[in-house]
Formats: C-alpha cells, structure tokens, sequence
C-alpha cells in the first residue's frame, strides 16, 4: 500500500518538475543585516544603535532557449528590510535576449558606470560601502537600455541608453548615456567608464539640470591578497552642489575562512572654501560556507557612513553583520 502510495506521489508530481525544468526559473536571494552603532563625531547629536536591512534582497530569474543560439532572459528583484519587514524598491528588472553577438536587455537596471567597479568595492552594502565613505555616485535607472558585447579576450564593453519621456516630457531618446570597458586577465582587473546625465538622476527629475562623471579603476588579486584603486571626476553639482575628485584604495588578505579587508577614500570638491573629506574602514569577515558570513568593522567617515540616519555628517561607526545567500 505504501508503495502504491509512493509511487502516486511521484507520478503527480513529474508534471510539475516538467513543468518547472521547461520554464527554468531560479528564486535567489540575500538576507543581510547588521547591528551598527554610530556617533556623529562633535555634532551635538546623540550616537544611535540600530539593526539595518543592508540591501536584503529577494528575486527571480530565468531564460527560455529559442533555439539558434538565441535566449530569452529576464529577472525581477526587488528589496526586503529583514529588520523592519516589507518590501522595498525595486532592484534590477528586466526582459532581454542573449546570444553570441551579446546581450541585449530594457527595464530598470544599473548603469555601465556602476556595473564598471562594482568588484572593486570590497564593502559592499556595508557600513564602509565606497559609496558613502568615498563619495561615489552610483545609479540604477528606470527605464533603461542596455547592450552587453561577448568576451573579446578579457575585454566587454557596456552601454546604455535612458529615455527621459517620463521625467520632464520632452521625449528625448537619450536622457541619459552611459558607456563602460572592463578587462579582466589572471588577478588583473582594469576598468574605465563615462556616464551623461540629462535631466535624470535615478529616475528623479532635479529640474531640467545635467550633470557627467568619469571613473577609472584597478584590480589586481595575488593569490590570497588583493588591492583595488578608484578614481573619478564627478561634475555632479546638480546633485550634490558641487564637483568632486573621488579616490579610493583598499586591500584584503584571506587566510583560512576569513578575511582582512582595510580601505582609505577621499572627496576632494572644487567648491571655493569647501574642505576635502577622508574616510577609512577595516573589517574581518569569516566566511562559514561559501553562502553565509559574519563580519565586524570599524569605520570613521568625515562626510558619513552607509545606511545610517546621520547623512553627510563627520561620523564613526561599529558594525556588526551576518549575510547569508540563497
């Protein structure tokens, strides 16, 4: 009787397993959060604890095979605060198709700019995310265009187009361009990326302002160590009221399941009277499989530090946080 049973089972669910083999949808995602305590250095603000949803994450991805080499692919991401609950804003989101010549996507998706040194922020979505302690501007834009090139020998160039017709209603094509190369050889990485803001920042209309910026970086990975270098001019003053020079240097050294990672960042403005800002973190991670991690870090930030409630202020933060990938 069992064994009728058993096999009733398996019977009834083959179409299903059919079915989900033929549609090849795959549900990832990321829990991360952290426990952070801040003190806005000589602000008369009190230090605050808080417990921080860092870019948690949950969504779904697949691809249908079209035959001649030809895909379709599409993903749907999207937020989670794991401290507070609920979703948030979106992530990337988008339908596109893949081939030999590239990939070709549309929808919400991160700018060349962005995706050009991503690798070399080695505190992701932590308290030391290089883009609060150093400054950089990085977006994720709506309505986006994007063409990726195959691999040329290490070599793949991005591009992307965004439309303004939702912002401002002029219609132009190009409200936005961004353009990126990044090679990648053994342990070295190089990266170099421009990016034209038209009327749009992140799906936001400031007013009709445009605003460029330029990056460059560096990787390079010896065995158990690795040293990274950014550089960007950001004539942003539509966003962030002025220009700014942004460097950034980091490094880290994996010994067994840990890692050691340090960095150092600085903004320097071109704003009469405007002081340059410098900042730094180390951190240890532990690495308990290749999905889940601990880490603590010390950072001190002179123009503040990622997802806290103090923006631009001189502040110094201890974070403790658990990540896990699924």
């Amino acid at each position: 009787m069992k064994k009728k049973l058993l096999a009733l089972a398996v019977a009834a669910a083959l179409p299903m397993v059919s079915q989900a083999a033929t549609a090849d949808v795959t549900i990832y995602g990321k829990v991360h959060t952290s426990i952070d305590y801040v003190n806005p250095n000589g602000s008369g603000l009190d230090s605050i604890y808080d417990v921080t949803s860092r870019a948690s994450r949950l969504g779904f991805k697949g691809s249908e095979d079209l035959g001649d080499g030809l895909k379709l692919i599409w993903k749907m991401e999207t937020t989670y605060n794991t401290a507070e609950g609920g979703f948030g804003s979106g992530r990337n989101t988008y339908i596109g198709l893949a081939g030999g010549w590239g990939t070709f996507l549309y929808g919400r998706h991160d700018t060349p700019m962005k995706m050009s040194t991503g690798k070399l922020d080695i505190f992701v979505d932590e308290m030391g995310d290089y883009n609060a302690t150093a400054g950089f501007v990085d977006i994720r834009a709506n309505d986006a265009i994007a063409y990726v090139s195959p691999n040329f020998s290490g070599l793949t160039l991005v591009g992307a187009i965004v439309p303004d017709a939702d912002y401002d209603g002029n219609g132009d094509f190009g409200g936005a361009y961004s353009i990126a190369a990044m090679y990648s050889n053994g342990g070295l990485f190089l990266a170099a990326a421009w990016e034209q803001l038209d009327d749009i920042i992140d799906g936001v209309n400031p007013g009709n302002l445009d605003s460029d910026h330029w990056r460059i970086g560096a990787g390079y990975d010896m065995g158990a160590f690795h040293i990274g270098v950014v550089y960007a001019e950001q004539n942003l003053e539509a966003l962030t009221g002025t220009n700014t020079s942004n460097v950034l240097i980091n490094g880290s050294w994996k010994f067994g399941n840990n890692k050691l990672k340090a960095e150092w960042g600085q903004i320097d403005p071109d704003a009469k009277g405007a002081d340059t800002t410098n900042a730094w973190a180390i951190g240890l991670d532990h690495n308990f499989s290749k999905r889940t991690k601990m880490y603590v870090q010390y950072a001190d930030s002179e123009s503040g530090l990622q997802s806290t409630n103090y923006k631009g202020l001189d502040q110094t933060g201890v974070s403790f946080g658990m990540v896990h990938k699924f």
